[in-house]
């Protein structure tokens, strides 16, 4: 789970790592009176989970009233690697000349966590020319590991003993509050003291049960709340056309038909190998539901999971709600009798996966 700037910032303000202050703001309105609180210039700051939001407009330092509003305005309208931001930051500006890159981070081939860190900040890590990068223990990073990270990028002793304080509080929040990356870029100094200008958090996903905390960041999602709690693979998109299949390369598969024949796809849903009439019923009930989903494309290729019960399970549905149109794909075992049994509804039936795609694309 990924956490928001502003919530990560205040997560390392909670171990000691310094930020700027800085107020989440959900508006223009809310955005002024940030401002009035903060001071002059500030920066401000398109809140998604995305990447590259710089690059796309999404991050603008302001010196008054009326370029707050407008630059607010702005950035609020952005879309951003598809998503629209949830309210901007309003930071107070650090004026600076140097910028670092410091995190601590999941390294699955060593199965281990390390830390990496460069003197060159802002930029993605993958672009970094100089860097250092060294593995942590299990029962977390050693003081000597910290300084040598420290001294690598300092330039005076006084600065690496700073700079090794925080990768120890960072490394601490990580190990505690169990993340898979803990990223400070860019960290600058301004009068002497490091300040962390923009944070990234990703929490592991498996340890959230340990974490009440975080259920509050990201209230769940009613419908992969939903398809989770009944144990599908099921992803929300932003498209048109409810996806289901069983097997995800099967699904994925079928996203890229969609999207290569100029559709949109609204989720991924994989009802997993074996699936039984009761949860192709479910399944069926869950996409119905989607407000964005206007078409339900359903692929099947039955072996484990049989085609009779996929094609109960979609008649089943249709006689109970005012289902959206059906396009299916229904081959391999029992294919005669599943279309048979689907003969005079409205569902739509194809022989290939390409047939289907083209028609519930074109909404034939």
């Amino acid at each position: 789970m990924k956490l928001f700037e502003y919530q990560a910032k205040a997560l390392m303000k909670e171990y000691g790592i310094p930020v700027p202050p800085s107020l989440f703001a959900r508006n223009e309105r809310e955005a002024l009176d940030a401002a009035s609180k903060i001071g002059y210039p500030v920066a401000v700051k398109a809140q998604v989970l995305a990447g590259g939001r710089g690059k796309a407009g999404g991050i603008s330092i302001v010196r008054d009233e009326g370029e707050l509003f407008r630059e607010t305005s702005r950035i609020l309208s952005l879309t951003i690697s598809g998503e629209r931001p949830t309210g901007v930051l309003v930071e107070k500006a650090v004026p600076h000349q140097k910028e670092y890159y410091i995190s601590i981070t999941l390294d699955r081939g060593e199965r281990s966590f390390a830390v990496i860190a460069s003197p060159e900040g802002g930029i993605d890590v993958e672009s970094l020319t100089k860097k250092i990068v060294r593995n942590i223990q299990v029962e977390g990073i050693d003081r000597e590991t910290a300084r040598e990270v420290a001294l690598f990028l300092s330039e005076s002793r006084g600065e690496a003993e700073k700079i090794e304080t925080i990768i120890m509080k960072l490394e601490r929040m990580q190990r505690e509050k169990e993340c898979e990356l803990a990223e400070i870029n860019p960290m600058c100094m301004a009068d002497g003291e490091f300040i962390a200008l923009d944070a990234k958090i990703s929490i592991d996903d498996n340890a959230l049960f340990r974490h009440p905390e975080f259920s509050k960041l990201h209230p769940e999602d009613e419908f992969e709340g939903e398809a989770s709690r009944q144990g599908f693979a099921f992803v929300r998109l932003e498209g048109n056309i409810a996806v289901v299949g069983n097997g995800a390369g099967l699904v994925l598969s079928t996203l890229d038909l969609v999207s290569d024949a100029g559709g949109s796809p609204a989720c991924f849903l994989d009802l997993g190998g074996g699936a039984q009439r009761e949860r192709v019923e479910s399944a069926i009930m869950l996409v119905n539901r989607l407000p964005n989903a206007e078409r339900i494309l359903v692929n099947i290729f039955g072996g484990i999971t049989r085609t009779t019960d996929v094609a109960e399970g979609i008649l089943s549905v249709s006689k109970r709600v005012n289902l959206k149109p059906v396009y299916a794909r229904i081959s391999g075992a029992e294919e005669e009798e599943a279309r048979k049994i689907l003969e005079g509804t409205d569902v739509k039936l194809y022989s290939t996966a390409t047939d289907a795609v083209r028609a519930v694309v074109s909404g034939e």
